[in-house]
């Protein structure tokens, strides 16, 4: 059912790791935690132990070099158990594989290890900001170089929105214009670490859904940091955050394909309890869907691992694996009746975390603006 492929050992490897954790760690406790939005930091620190927080960091720096299928299988099995903790492991391993593609011989030994071993319960992504969301190349955020007791130092200030993690995580990427006249050539990445002089969390976002992911707004106000902090070459960020979000996106259709599984298996339980045949029909269309989205995932993650083109590809999948989800997760409050709209049932929980998965990591209407984007360049490229 993961792979609709076979998969190999290490594969295999992270997705009895992630079953293992999810059915036994995350499932019991996942409505308690949802209920008093509590953050998950010592699950997230045992899935750093369980190998989980870098999955597709070389074993070199700590992680499980197994790849980006074997990533997608494990957030899958992973959001059947907590969509909310998945979300905070996914982009822990997204800013570790960031940090390992862009950063210096420096940069992966300080950071990675701390990651991939649950040290730190989580890593942050500081791209979007209260006035620019989809539009990241608007951000207002500025990073200005300048002299500080006879260094040259930048000093950052502004406020980034919507931060997975914000307040726990150990380590942020964060992106600022070094050259606000240059628009997305002007935007630079730094990497930040919890308490750092000028960089806070606000209180945390009050939410629909995914209470158990905080998530804040991180505010910088005359953070000042040396060049070592800068994550690639200055004026190279937006390239470095559209190069995570890639693979981001992949890991939200799988958080979104597990979600899935999850309200399949209620609909299971309830149609075995009375073989309704809409009930049936349901549960029909709804593992047909699932299934072609889990293809369309695999197959961007399949061209992540290969190191091919694969923007395009990971758009269609995240559009396509979150919408499926959404509609799977209405048919479940809808095949279990009214049960299933009681705050007690964990379809009412499923059905308001995958909501959010249409928005972040780049929201359904910008993902079908890239998948038509970037078929017109092969149309007019002759492909």
């Amino acid at each position: 059912m993961y792979s609709m492929l076979s998969l190999n050992d290490m594969q295999e490897n992270v997705l009895q790791r992630a079953m293992q954790f999810s059915d036994e760690s995350l499932a019991p406790e996942a409505s308690e935690r949802d209920r008093h939005e509590s953050f998950a930091d010592e699950h997230l620190k045992a899935m750093g132990r369980a190998g989980l927080l870098g999955v597709n960091v070389s074993q070199e720096y700590g992680g499980l070099g197994a790849g980006v299928v074997a990533y997608a299988v494990g957030v899958r099995a992973l959001a059947q158990g907590c969509a909310g903790t998945t979300v905070a492991m996914m982009v822990t391993n997204m800013v570790a594989e960031a940090i390992e593609k862009f950063g210096s011989e420096a940069h992966k030994q300080k950071y990675l290890g701390e990651l991939c071993s649950g040290i730190w319960p989580a890593a942050g992504f500081c791209l979007s900001e209260p006035g620019s969301g989809s539009d990241a190349a608007s951000m207002r955020a500025t990073a200005i170089e300048e002299q500080h007791n006879g260094e040259s130092v930048y000093r950052l200030n502004g406020t980034k929105a919507w931060v997975t993690s914000g307040g726990e995580a150990g380590v942020y990427l964060v992106t600022a214009k070094t050259n606000p006249a240059a628009g997305s050539r002007g935007v630079s990445a730094f990497l930040i670490e919890t308490g750092t002089a000028g960089f806070r969390s606000a209180p945390p976002e009050k939410k629909v859904g995914l209470r158990t992911s905080k998530t804040t707004q991180m505010i910088l106000e005359d953070c000042l940091l040396d060049e070592s902090h800068l994550l690639g070459e200055e004026g190279r960020g937006f390239s470095v955050m559209m190069n995570a979000l890639d693979g981001g996106r992949i890991g939200v259709s799988a958080q979104a394909v597990g979600v899935a599984d999850a309200a399949l298996q209620l609909m299971r339980r309830q149609y075995d309890l009375r073989q309704d045949q809409e009930l049936g029909r349901l549960i029909a269309q709804s593992q047909a869907e699932r299934d072609a989205a889990w293809l369309l995932c695999l197959r961007a993650a399949t061209l992540k691992d290969q190191g091919q083109p694969l923007t395009q590809q990971a758009s269609m999948s995240k559009v396509y694996c979150t919408e499926m989800a959404g509609r799977v997760c209405q048919r479940a409050v809808r095949g279990l009746g009214a049960i299933g709209h009681h705050s007690s049932c964990e379809a009412e929980r499923l059905m308001r975390d995958v909501r959010v998965m249409r928005i972040y990591e780049g929201t359904s209407e910008i993902q079908r603006f890239v998948i038509a984007r970037e078929e017109l360049k092969k149309l007019r490229s002759g492909r």
